[in-house]
């Protein structure tokens, strides 16, 4: 079995180097590979492998059982998954997030990636961006808060200095005290109490506090729900440009904040979600933001004045226009249950939007909004010009056929590449497309897909790529691949009769507890 690639960045030409070309950057499981277009080849490699090796080697002239413990555990230590994956303004460096929660930055300078920095955070980041000054990161984690980091720590910037590992440490304790429960078995009554007394009798030590991290970090605003997603928009107020932050959360809210360092003024939200919100997606040039989650509709709102502008059916679209990736026509299959209209509304879960560029009418250029839905082999398309209802008609969306269900999409030239969740040996991971807004009255929101062989050629060598893992389980790529659609509140788990006046809806004892 193979591992699918699960993030991907498209790097340009810099301005430091006019010269250069375009790379792609794909992460695979706990590896980072970074291919060159122009050469065809993987030129740079990483892997969190390298940061597990940091932990203290045995000591030579030590003997006895206590270095031999050291090396097992380092042995055992399994190497960290990438989870996030983003890329400065400037093209020069890269974040990635590791499923250890940490935040590590590389750059990109000699067009190697190089390790500067790794942070460990509280809570696992689930969001990630960097600022367009390309000197800050805004991190969002699944608790609610929202972190401003600095880039490039201090000892990063300081000529061949080593990478600045800055971590939560836990400090040791030296004759670790008996633990001694407050309680005795003449307070505790209860059958479930006194379990939990025997429990905390049976620790042979206290577990010391967690010191705080030792790394500038600053909260720049919190939800009292789990963060789903974290953008940044701009937008000039009297000649000024002001940029902000825009939050969703698992309790149906996306939020407008303002910027740093004002983020704790929130200048609006724009409700009317009824399931949980998991992606957001600006239009560039506009005031429109696009939102899914665990609805069968997008929505598209006027961020700046908190106004729902439209909503964008994804189970009327799966009886609209379908397309193969090689410009074919087909009907929809009445007998797809992936794409039922009538199991549509239970089981969407809005993976990925991204913007891509298209050609329109006379070559000129364009915006398309590509949507994913998790677990399902497609792709929905729309003209961005077509995101706003034209004389009163509601326009369908394109549906994109494909082999396997789209991961993410990075966007190169004209063209934009697909990572798909392939995992037998001869099957392509990656593919190339080309898209074109089909211009009419009828068919004004019409899409024609072609794939980019050209492209498809220079990305044989990642797409070849030996990345089989024996170990890699079925269950453990699912969980590290798929996970939106467990953020549904399940409801019905507590018998109406007990529940209370203050939960109408019969949600009490619903867990709804983030992962660290």
């Amino acid at each position: 079995m193979r591992r699918p690639y699960q993030c991907l960045v498209a790097i340009g030409p810099t301005p430091r180097k006019s010269t250069s070309s375009f790379h792609l950057l794909a992460a695979c499981g706990p590896k980072l590979l970074l291919l060159s277009l122009d050469e065809g080849e993987i030129v740079s490699e990483w892997g969190s492998a390298d940061a597990v090796a940091e932990v203290p080697e045995d000591d030579e002239d030590g003997g006895g059982e206590r270095p031999k413990k050291k090396q097992k555990t380092a042995a055992q230590a399994k190497p960290a998954n990438i989870i996030k994956l983003t890329i400065s303004c400037d093209q020069q460096y890269v974040v990635a997030v590791t499923d250890d929660k940490f935040v590590r930055v590389f750059s990109l300078f000699d067009g190697n990636l190089c390790e500067l920095s790794q942070r460990c955070m509280p809570k696992r980041p689930c969001a990630l961006q960097v600022q367009p000054d390309n000197a800050t990161i805004v991190c969002g984690d699944k608790f609610g808060d929202v972190y401003s980091l600095p880039l490039l720590p201090e000892a990063a910037l300081e000529p061949g200095a080593e990478p600045a590992v800055a971590t939560q440490t836990t400090p040791e304790v030296e004759g670790k005290q008996a633990f001694k429960p407050s309680a005795t078995n003449l307070t505790v009554h209860t059958q479930r109490n006194r379990k939990s007394l025997e429990a905390q009798m049976a620790q042979k030590a206290f577990s010391a506090k967690k010191e705080p991290v030792k790394f500038e970090r600053k909260v720049l605003l919190g939800h009292v729900s789990m963060l789903t997603d974290v953008v940044h928009a701009t937008r000039s107020i009297d000649g000024t440009e002001r940029g902000y932050i825009i939050t969703a959360d698992r309790d149906e809210h996306v939020r407008i904040s303002r910027g740093p360092p004002q983020s704790h003024i929130i200048e609006g939200y724009c409700l009317g979600h009824k399931e949980f919100v998991s992606k957001l997606c600006i239009v560039p040039g506009t005031d429109l933001l696009v939102s899914g989650g665990g609805e069968s509709e997008l929505y598209v709102w006027d961020w700046a004045a908190f106004t729902l502008k439209r909503t964008i059916s994804l189970s009327d679209a799966a009886l609209s226009i379908r397309v193969t990736g090689v410009n074919g026509l087909l009907q929809p299959d009445s007998n797809d249950s992936v794409r039922n209209p009538s199991n549509a509304k239970k089981e969407i879960a809005v993976s990925g939007l991204w913007m891509v560029p298209c050609r329109g009418q006379g070559d000129e250029k364009e915006t398309a909004l590509l949507v994913a839905v998790e677990r399902m082999p497609g792709l929905y398309a729309l003209p961005t010009s077509r995101l706003l209802p034209m004389h009163g008609k509601e326009l369908g969306l394109t549906l994109l056929d494909l082999d396997h269900p789209p991961i993410d999409v990075a966007c190169i030239g004209d063209s934009f590449v697909v990572t798909l969740d392939a995992r037998e040996v001869g099957q392509d991971r990656l593919q190339a497309y080309k898209m074109r807004h089909v211009g009419g009255q009828t068919q004004a929101g019409r899409m024609e897909c072609t794939q980019d062989e050209e492209l498809e050629e220079k990305l044989r060598s990642i797409n070849t790529y030996a990345t089989t893992d024996i170990r890699a389980e079925a269950k453990a790529l699912d969980d590290l691949l798929y996970g939106v659609a467990n953020l549904r509140k399940r409801r019905g788990w507590v018998d109406t009769e007990k529940v209370g006046d203050d939960d109408p809806e019969g949600e009490a004892g619903v867990e709804d507890v983030a992962e660290d």
